[in-house]
This record gives C-alpha cells, structure tokens and sequence, in this order.
C-alpha cells in the first residue's frame, strides 16, 4: 500500500493527474538460482476452485449463483491462449491441395494433367476448423458412449446428479474449440441437446470441463497436453488421430460419410470467437500481476450487467472484455445459465424491485456506468493500481501529466520481465517477496507450527528425558518391515 501514497496525492476526485504508462521500469531482474523458488506465473492458487458447480435447481437461487467462479474464468483465459497457438500452428502448417485430374480433347504439355498446389496461409486454419467441425460431429454422436463410460467407472454421486467430463474424457483441442463455439450459441446447442434426449437425458446439465481443462494445460507455455487415455478413447470413437495436425499432415484415403447435422453453422460459430481470442492475448491477463482483481472486479460488474437487464441489447455499447469473460463462461454452464436468466426475468415480473437473494447483490449505484468500464484501460498497469486504489478510472482518452515522482509497483516491474524472459526462452525472473507475500508465507509457517511435524515413511517420533520430541529416521529396514534406528 505504501507504494501508491505519491498515487493518491495526485489524484483529484477519481481521475489521476499521473499516465502511469509513462513509468519508467527496470530493464532487468535477477534469474532464478538452480535449487532456489521458482518464478511461477499465473499463480497456481487462482484455479483451486475450477470444479463443476452443484446442479442448478428450478427456484434454488443458491445453486444458480454459486457460479462462475473467478477459477472456471481464469482456466477460460489459459483456455483462450490454447486455441490461439492451435491458430498459429495451423496457419503455419505446409498443406497440400490436390487437384482432380483435368480432362482436355486437345492435351498441352505445359498444363499438367493434375494440379498440387500449397494452400496459402489464410485458408490452412479455415480448413482446420471445417475438418473440426466433422471430428466434433463425430464425437457428438458418440457422446453417449462417452458419458455411459464415466458413469459405469468413474462417477459415484448417484442418478441424480449428471455425469460430468475428467481429464481421461477430454476430447482433443480442436473439438473442445467446436465445442466451446457451438455451446456459446445458447438456442441451438439446447436444440442439439434436445435431438439427443433419447440417447442421453439431461445433457444440458453437462458442463464445459474446466477442472479438466485446467489439468491438461501446461500454464507456463499453454499446451493443451491430453493424457493417453483420452487420445485412445477418441482414436477409438472416430478413427482417427487425436492430434489434428497429425491428421492434416497425412489423412487418409476415405472421409466419413453421414456426420450429424446441426441447427448452427458450426463452422461461422468458431469464425465468431477469433476477434474474442485475439482480444484476451492483446491483454494477457492470464499473466498480469493483477490476474486476481480484474477477475474478482469483472465479477462483480457483470453480476450488475445482469441484474439491470443489459444481457438481452447491448444498447450500442461495447461490452467490456471482463464481462464478456464472465457472460461467456456463465453460458459455457448450459442449464445453470438458463434457469440465472429465468430468475431475473421472473425476479423483474415480480411486484418487489428485486427478490430477497438478490438484495446483496451489487446495486447499479454501487458500480460504474457500463460506458465509463468499457472506456477504461485494462492494461496490467492500470489493473494493478485498481487493486490498491479501486477508484482509479484513467482511460485511454484523458489528457495525463508523466511524473517521475509516481513508483508503479514491483510485481508489474516482474510481471513485464517474465514476458520478455519467455520471448527469449530463458528462465523467469525473480524478485524480492513483497509484504502481503511475506505475511501470507509467515501465517502458513504458524499454521505448520500449530500442527506440528508428523513423523513420514521410515521415520518415528521419540519424546526424550527432558519432554522434547525428536523426529528419527530408521536406519534398516528388512522385507518383513523389522528395522533398526540410528
């Protein structure tokens, strides 16, 4: 807190005389020692609670709001980043197109009888995204199997509660992006759910994976690792590869015939998402210092965007990316999003203003105007000043004086280093632990203390003459389990 204090003497009411963009950062930090704490980014504590939520009940408002949690949209955003390298990896993919032999009364000699020709850069991701579109129809007709599989050897919580996707289930990233495109489309995915009611009951109730997503990707360069069971089981379900790059190198001689249709244009849906994905990596709060506030914030805001009715018309209003986030990880839980809108229409039907289990909700005079949030800079600079001072409203627009005298704070300093350090493929670089982590890492040593040390595997507890306990470790130990202590 006290490095925002020359902050706060030159703000005037809630504007800061200060372009905090015009701060001066260190060129460089210190590298992590062999054996020394790792610099871990994002935190990896931002996405404890990405578990599915409890199953949304018709008048139970508790389960309705219970989701989505600042977890499911962190995990949204690494998600995000998984789909943009799959883009770059596609765009960067060499794709042959094989013309069909040509047929000519008078044969030339300078005009080949058949035609190979690479396909140029902007048609190679398109072309991924029409054959994931066929994988994913595959898949979708075989999602009983699916489903049936999980609930026979993995799931324990009885008929009642659906059958959700672990990470041995996943299918591989180009369908999951289908998927994620088709699910954000509310009215034909339920459609879609519907026309498989005979097959599986209740698969609106199944809900994008995100615990298992978050298990497969690897946060520090965001690969989408699927584990070997989930390649077997899709190899199994479609023949073929679980790797679509794979597939696009070497397909086989036959297409499949009779893929499922859909009320959606799948393939104008995932077209949809790219301005979105290209949005969330010009930002990159997945690796800000201030990943945990703008989530929380963005939070907050869209709660309020959806209690005043603003979901069904933008008005003209260019909906800020934070609620976006949060409106399309909210659509991404199918049944739970249809029964939190059925209770705000049928909370703005009632004769009362707003139903009892709204009444803590954030009222529209607690929160910005939606045109005031969506003018504001979410750099992480701005990000992180917000978390110390939430009345910081600099936008891209306002006319700001640089000052010397302002010190932005060290973990956007780090934050910015560690990008640079990944451009150059060397090791993140580390800083000095800042007093909230000096406090957070001195109360997890006295909760450590107040439990005490229980003895581990091979080791024993022995309380001396003088009442001291001393942890020993066994010296020999035989197959029967006899030892001898030091």
């Amino acid at each position: 807190m006290p490095l925002f204090n020359r902050l706060r003497g030159v703000i005037s009411g809630n504007q800061a005389d200060v372009d905090p963009h015009s701060w001066k950062l260190p060129s460089s930090y210190s590298s992590c020692k062999p054996g020394g704490k790792q610099t871990v980014i994002p935190e990896p504590s931002i996405f404890v609670n990405a578990f599915p939520p409890a199953d949304a009940e018709v008048g139970n408002t508790a389960t309705i709001l219970a989701c989505p949690d600042i977890s499911h949209a962190a995990v949204h955003l690494a998600l995000l980043e998984c789909f943009r390298i799959l883009r770059l990896e596609a765009s960067a993919l060499q794709v042959d197109v094989h013309g069909l032999p040509a047929y000519s009364e008078k044969p030339r000699d300078d005009i080949p009888s058949t035609g190979t020709a690479r396909l140029p850069e902007s048609q190679r991701w398109d072309l991924l995204i029409r054959l994931a579109v066929s994988r994913f129809a595959v898949w979708w007709t075989n999602i009983d199997h699916v489903l049936l599989h999980i609930a026979a050897y993995g799931h324990h919580a009885g008929d009642r509660v659906m059958v959700q996707l672990t990470k041995e289930y996943l299918p591989p990233l180009d369908v999951l992006l289908v998927w994620y495109a088709f699910m954000l489309n509310s009215d034909a995915y339920n459609i879609a759910c519907r026309d498989h009611e005979r097959q599986v009951a209740r698969l609106e109730h199944l809900c994008f994976p995100w615990l298992a997503i978050r298990d497969v990707i690897d946060m520090d360069r965001f690969r989408f690792e699927l584990p070997r069971t989930a390649q077997n089981l899709f190899t199994t379900l479609s023949a073929q590869s679980s790797d679509i790059l794979t597939y696009l190198e070497s397909p086989p001689a036959y297409t499949e015939g009779g893929t499922r249709s859909f009320e959606a244009d799948l393939f104008a849906e995932v077209k949809k998402q790219e301005n979105f994905i290209d949005e969330a990596h010009s930002l990159l709060w997945i690796r800000s210092p201030a990943l945990a506030g703008s989530l929380m914030r963005a939070s907050v805001e869209y709660s309020d965007y959806q209690l005043e009715g603003n979901s069904s018309g933008r008005n003209g209003v260019v909906v800020p990316f934070g609620i976006n986030l949060f409106w399309r990880t909210h659509r991404l839980l199918p049944n739970h999003y249809r029964l939190f809108r059925q209770e705000i229409a049928n909370c703005s039907q009632s004769s009362e203003a707003k139903a009892p289990e709204f009444q803590n909700a954030p009222s529209s005079s607690a929160t910005k105007d939606l045109q005031v949030v969506s003018e504001l800079c979410q750099c992480w600079t701005c990000e992180r000043i917000r978390d110390d001072v939430p009345t910081f409203t600099h936008t891209a627009t306002t006319l700001t004086v640089s000052s010397s005298s302002t010190t932005p704070p060290s973990s956007t300093h780090q934050h910015l280093s560690a990008e640079k350090a990944r451009g150059r493929g060397s090791l993140l670089p580390t800083r000095p632990p800042t007093a909230r982590e000096k406090a957070a890492e001195a109360t997890s040593r006295a909760k450590q203390k107040e439990v005490g040390y229980r003895p581990g595997l091979n080791e024993y507890l022995e309380i001396l003459p003088d009442g001291t306990r001393k942890i020993r470790r066994q010296k020999h130990v035989n197959a029967w389990g006899n030892w001898t202590s030091v």
